[in-house]
């Protein structure tokens, strides 16, 4: 008599893909605040854009903990 096999585990969802899209709208996001610093250096672009560059770190950085402890 045949051994019976293991069943085949269901594939898990990759986390890639959003993260994918995630790192390009950081791209996106980014260069925004780049191009107003060189079209229009000032100090109010420039804090404009550390501001809008650290907000969205700290958006992604609470997204990507919200995923990763889901995980678990």
């Amino acid at each position: 008599m045949a051994a019976h096999h293991a069943p085949i585990p269901e594939p898990q969802p990759a986390a890639e893909f959003p993260l994918l899209a995630i790192f390009a709208a950081l791209i996106v996001v980014a260069l925004v605040p780049i191009c107003l610093v060189i079209a229009v250096p000032s100090t109010i672009a420039l804090i404009a854009a550390v501001a809008t560059v650290a907000g969205f770190a700290i958006a992604l950085t609470a997204l990507l903990a919200r995923m990763i402890g889901s995980e678990g």
